[in-house]
């Protein structure tokens, strides 16, 4: 009796389950902005396209469930851009050479293409905002026209202009990734951090950790923690006058670091702080304006290597 339950009970899921699944099928079927591409069209559906808005090609197979789980999420998203992207599903039981070209090792596989080459990619299924936020890194966006306009006003050497298009733009785009960090970079440009803050505050949280989105915020950061620009060479005559007073030393680091010039001079001054008295209130500062330092710079700038290691040899 129990097993006849289960067995029911088992068969009924089954069922409910493929219902669904071949109502996901069908309403992707119907989807516009969606198609299943094979070899012989791949230099038209997605090479060539690309070319007008991104691709998104979604390697997949039949016995793949997280390719399932993916499906109605891409189905979504395709329908609610209307046409500012497409996918292109690419069966990699059946397009093996397709698969190998573009090193498929796990499904689903998710390759963004525009101008025909891969500019992003992901793999497994990301929660729904996340494949959004990629998304939205390449698809045309309202704003973009008005950032422009404000890359060009900065170009000609009007930040404030280029600020306020910004802010107006802001208006009816208030989450928009792009236009806050373009807006949060010219206000810092403008010597307003705190305002370049707020803007980074209406950031998406799953944007947070970021490359680009951590160098700006430590940027901004760093520019609250030292204040408005002072007389570095007054402040060094201080130091001078009283070598043991961490506090106008203190002060002599951060000024130097305001000046292009003068960042090596800033960084040794404050390293000097943690090699005199490493416990000090004073050295926990130091270290702290360092570290938000070393992430305001490129990744690719070889300070940085340098500069870790001397505070690394200043902290053992």
């Amino acid at each position: 009796m129990l097993q006849r339950k289960a067995d029911r009970v088992s068969f009924f899921l089954i069922r409910l389950f493929s219902a669904r699944l071949l109502l996901e099928n069908s309403a992707m079927i119907e989807n516009p902005f969606i198609a299943s591409v094979q070899s012989d069209d791949f230099a038209v559906e997605v090479l060539q396209r690309s070319d007008s808005i991104p691709v998104l090609v979604d390697f997949w197979a039949d016995w793949c469930n997280p390719c399932k789980m993916l499906m109605p999420i891409l189905d979504k998203l395709a329908l609610e851009y209307q046409g500012g992207f497409f996918v292109a599903k690419i069966d990699t039981e059946s397009e093996k050479e397709l698969s190998a070209t573009y090193e498929i090792r796990s499904l689903p596989t998710v390759k963004i293409f525009r101008h025909g080459q891969v500019v992003d990619e992901f793999m497994g299924v990301l929660p729904e905002p996340q494949i959004k936020e990629i998304i939205d890194r390449y698809v045309d966006h309202p704003a973009d026209a008005e950032i422009n306009k404000a890359d060009q006003l900065a170009g000609e050497g009007d930040i404030d202009h280029a600020i306020s298009v910004l802010k107006n733009a802001r208006v009816e785009n208030p989450n928009y990734p792009k236009l806050l960090l373009s807006l949060a970079a010219y206000q810092l440009k403008a010597n307003d951090p705190h305002s370049a803050s707020e803007a980074l505050s209406g950031l998406p949280l799953n944007t947070t950790y970021e490359a680009e989105i951590k160098r700006i915020r430590a940027q901004v950061n760093l520019a609250l923690r030292l204040g408005t620009k002072v007389d570095a060479t007054m402040i060094e005559k201080k130091v001078n006058g009283d070598p043991n007073n961490l506090d106008v030393r203190l002060e002599w680091g951060q000024a130097l670091l305001q000046g292009e010039d003068s960042v090596d001079d800033g960084v040794q001054a404050l390293i000097e702080i943690i090699q005199r008295a490493r416990e000090s209130v004073q050295a926990e500062e130091a270290r702290e304006t360092l570290v938000q330092l070393f992430e305001s710079l490129n990744p690719a700038d070889s300070r940085v290597s340098s500069y870790r290691r001397q505070l690394a040899r200043a902290l053992h």
